[in-house]
């Protein structure tokens, strides 16, 4: 599956993904197709952006 989107939508497919049953989430961006900037953007956004939503919000059932 692919994540792509704001990080709202992010954090949206993942807890969409916990209600469905899955425990776990692995991510991976492609280091070789983006400019170096976007790629360390996009990793700023997961840990100051997505992760403290998901920690604040946990997907309930």
């Amino acid at each position: 599956m692919v994540f792509g989107g704001s990080p709202d939508e992010i954090t949206d497919r993942i807890h969409l993904h916990g209600l469905l049953g899955h425990t776990r989430q692995i991510l991976q961006m492609d280091v070789g197709g983006m400019p170096q900037r976007d790629f360390l953007h996009g990793i700023e956004l997961l840990g100051t952006k997505v992760l403290p939503q998901l920690r604040a919000e946990p997907a309930t059932s």
